[in-house]
């Protein structure tokens, strides 16, 4: 028996969470600032490119570095998603870059709060 051992269902189990939990908080808030079901599916597209891209890099970084790669990986990773996310935006929904930026930056912010605060309680 190895030490270091992972139950990979619920780490499989727990990234679903996250990424469903992220997928409903960013889904209803752009559906409730442009009430376009469309930007709905724009959100989850953005959000199929970025967030499992997240956690696997988030593993790697916690494997190779330890924990406490965690939160500078996260926040640098999240800094990048915003603007990876802005260019999706901008593409999709004809946006000027500068609304694409302010719109990823909200709803990034709102999922990674309350991803925080859920961690927390």
């Amino acid at each position: 028996m190895s030490v270091f051992y992972i139950d990979m269902s619920a780490f499989y189990i727990g990234i679903l969470r996250v990424f469903l939990l992220t997928l409903l908080i960013e889904g209803v808030a752009i559906f409730f600032v442009f009430l376009r079901k469309k930007y709905v599916y724009y959100s989850v597209l953005c959000n199929l490119l970025t967030n499992p891209t997240l956690n696997l890099l988030l593993s790697i970084s916690v494997i190779f570095f330890a924990a406490r790669a965690y939160y500078p990986v996260l926040i640098a990773a999240e800094i990048a998603i915003i603007f990876i996310e802005a260019g999706v935006y901008n593409y999709i929904c004809g946006f000027g870059m500068k609304k694409a930026v302010m719109v990823s930056a909200f709803l990034n912010i709102l999922s990674f709060t309350a991803g925080l605060l859920l961690f927390h309680l």
